[in-house]
Formats: structure tokens, C-alpha cells, sequence
């Protein structure tokens, strides 16, 4: 389909494109390290390419790029793209600084809550660069390929402000150190609440925000914790947050502890227990205790005695006090409530990395070079950037049209 100049979405994202300044942000920069001016040209159509019909970079330089009214895309040849992203890894974090700076002044944008997240993304084949492409933890269940880790950061209106690329086998949790460190050194942030999920705490990472001047709002593992289990015997009822969120919350050696309580969460449990009970009982008449003491959904309810095994009720009662409940711990000033609906907003990076991942098909990735997969990486995140923008702006003058 051929679009005209006036209208669009090629004429839709040239401004918004214009609008957060990336064109002269790209150039000013290009400036100072002598790269050609196709090159800012180059990095807008692959942006745009993620944005429309997502594709490599030798399907736009053959087919995709003559399908689109685009004024001067068409004189772009296919070493200007390669070379755009080697600059957009060399110089992705003077971009992200002058860009975040462009879009305070756009959308008076907020950053006393920042959330924090990651996710991996697999390569095709086995060659991709040693120091980055390892085998790790799968959030895509491909363990079988080798990938990289990827951490975003998104302000509570869910505009990403920050993303960084770690090798594939490094852990959320030193991944999150790496990134609070970079947070409070790029950014002109007085007071900042950093919002983690369970899967990111250690004991090290704490001490870091707060040695940084920093307050966090992170998730607990409710099972695990000792001091947030003494929330479940707290007396009295619940504060109502939300129709499915309910709160109470202890003070403990100087955080607050918040257990947060779903009625709907807690019926789900409930009923997902009891089918795991019931297949249980079969499973042991059938197979025997050998045959099921390696599988975690049905041991934990279990009680072995030499050959025979038998459901442990007081097992059973122990799972139910923690149907529907999870916790969150945090050093700031906000109330049980607002700790509870900030931490609750995290789903804003979840969605995001959905984006990345099927809108703007962030992977395949058949790069092999480290600067080639930066870069990569690197306009995916500037057409989440676009995409959040205008999803912004679209919602402040009350349109509820997805992008």
C-alpha cells in the first residue's frame, strides 16, 4: 500500500519523530563524531520499520523502503544502516540523556517513581558475540538458544526513560545494582523510588539505593521470608486499596512491610490446589511415591515415610494462608496504600516488553556483532519510546485508541 505525504502513519511518526527532537538530537551528536548525515535518515526508517512492518535491514533497504512515501529514505544504501547502528551502540547513552532531558520539557515527565524490569531475547544460531550472547535463565523458554538479558527503565506514565544490555547468563538481581548505580549518575534525579519485582532483591542491592540517598518499593518472596510471614498474623482487617487489593502492613527493623491481599487471587489458588490434590491422590495409587517426590506441584503436600507416602493435611492447611497474598517491602514515606498501587504498576514494563516483542518483533535477531546488537536493541527502544509518547499524548486529550 502506497501512503501519501498528508497522510498516514509514515507522515503520523515523522512527527512524533520531529516532536521529540531525535532528528536534531541525532544529527548534533553525528556532528561531534564526524558520521555521515544519512545516517539520522537511516535510524528513522529502521525506527520506522519496527513501528510499521518489521523487518531485517536488508529487507528494507531491497523492497520495504520503495513501498512507503517517505521523502529521502530511498537515497539511504545498506551500509548506512549498518553503520547507524554501530553509532547508536557507540553513542546510545548521550542519546538517552539528551532525549530524556527533551521529554521532561514535553510531558512534564515524572520520575519520583521509576520501575524497573527485565527479559531476555534469543538469537538464531549459535554465533552471536561471545561476551554478550550466553546461555541463561529463558523468560522466552528457549533455553536451548543463546541470548542476551535486557533491563528497561519506565517512568509511571509508561514512558521508558533507560534501557541497558547484559550478557545472557547474568542474574535480575546484579543487573538491578548495576542499573540503580547508572540511574542516579546519568540522571538529574533528586528523589527517586525505584520499583523492583521479587525476582531483583538482595540484601547488597538495598544498601545500595540507600546509600545512594534512594527509596525502593520491591517485591518479597512471601514463602521465603520470615519477616514477611509476621504479616500473616496480624490481626485486625484488611484496608481496601482497589475491589481486588487489600492491604496491612508491620513495621520491621525500619522498612515497612505491606501484605497485599486479592480475593480473586485467592479463589484461583484455592481452586488450582485442589485440582493438583485430586490428581495427586490418583498419582500416588498409581505410581507410588518414587514417582512423584521430583515433582514440586505435588510434593510439597506430601509426607514420606520409607516406601509409602500420604497428602499431609497440616501441608495442605500451611499452603492455604497464603492463597491470593503477596508482599512488598519499602523504605519511603508513602502510605501502605500508595506503596501498594506503585508496586502494582509494574505490569506498565511487562507490557512493554510485550510490545518489544511482538509489535516491534524485537527477535528474531541474526546480528552477530556486539555493536550490531546494541544497535538493534537500540531502535527497538526508540520506537517504544515513539509508541509511548504518542500513546501519552493520545490519552491526555482523552483518545483511548491503542498505537
Amino acid at each position: 500500500m502506497l501512503w501519501t505525504k498528508e497522510f498516514g502513519p509514515v507522515y503520523l511518526f515523522r512527527k512524533v519523530w520531529e516532536k521529540l527532537g531525535l532528528g536534531r538530537l541525532l544529527r548534533k551528536i553525528m556532528d561531534d563524531s564526524e558520521a555521515a548525515s544519512q545516517y539520522d535518515e537511516a535510524i528513522f526508517a529502521m525506527v520506522l520499520n519496527r513501528l510499521m512492518d518489521p523487518n531485517s535491514k536488508h529487507y528494507i533497504f531491497k523492497q520495504w523502503i520503495d513501498t512507503i512515501y517517505a521523502e529521502g529514505l530511498s537515497d539511504i544504501q545498506l551500509h548506512h544502516y549498518y553503520r547507524a547502528l554501530d553509532f547508536l551502540s557507540e553513542q546510545k547513552e548521550k542519546i538517552e540523556e539528551q532525549l530524556y532531558g527533551h521529554l521532561t520539557d514535553l510531558t512534564s515527565l515524572e520520575v519520583d517513581i521509576v520501575f524497573y524490569d527485565t527479559t531476555s531475547t534469543y538469537f538464531e544460531g549459535e554465533e552471536a558475540d561471545e561476551l554478550l550472547a550466553h546461555y541463561g535463565y529463558s523468560k522466552d523458554h528457549r533455553g536451548d538458544r543463546k541470548q542476551v538479558v535486557i533491563g528497561l527503565l519506565m517512568t509511571k506514565t509508561g514512558i521508558p526513560i533507560g534501557h541497558q544490555v547484559f550478557p545472557g547468563n547474568m542474574h535480575d538481581t546484579k543487573t538491578f545494582g548495576m542499573v540503580v548505580g547508572d540511574l542516579k549518575k546519568r540522571y538529574p534525579i533528586q528523589k527517586v523510588i525505584l520499583v523492583g519485582d521479587r525476582g531483583m532483591v538482595r540484601e547488597a542491592n538495598l544498601d545500595q539505593i540507600r546509600e545512594l540517598g534512594m527509596e525502593y518499593i520491591v517485591g518479597v518472596k512471601l514463602r521465603k521470608s520470615k519477616k514477611a510471614q509476621e504479616l500473616l498474623s496480624i490481626r485486625g482487617p484488611y484496608k481496601k486499596v482497589l475491589p481486588n487489593l487489600k492491604v496491612k502492613s508491620k513495621k520491621i527493623d525500619g522498612e515497612t512491610y505491606v501484605l497485599c491481599y486479592n480475593p480473586d487471587a485467592e479463589e484461583r489458588d484455592r481452586a488450582s490446589r485442589q485440582v493438583v490434590l485430586e490428581n495427586l491422590q490418583s498419582k500416588l495409587d498409581e505410581l507410588g511415591p518414587s514417582g512423584l517426590v521430583k515433582n514440586r506441584a505435588y510434593s510439597k503436600f506430601l509426607t514420606i515415610e520409607k516406601a509409602s507416602a500420604k497428602i499431609d493435611e497440616e501441608k495442605v492447611s500451611n499452603d492455604e494462608k497464603f492463597d491470593g497474598k503477596y508482599a512488598i517491602r519499602t523504605n519511603s514515606s508513602l502510605t501502605d496504600e500508595e506503596a501498594a498501587l506503585a508496586y502494582k504498576e509494574l505490569w506498565r514494563v511487562e507490557q512493554a516488553f510485550r510490545n518489544l516483542k511482538s509489535n516491534l518483533e524485537l527477535r528474531p535477531m541474526y546480528h552477530r556483532v556486539e555493536s550490531r546488537i546494541r544497535g538493534h536493541i537500540m531502535v527497538c527502544f526508540l520506537a517504544l519510546v515513539m509508541e509511548s509518547f504518542l500513546a501519552y499524548k493520545l490519552k491526555e486529550i482523552g483518545c483511548q485508541t491503542s498505537v
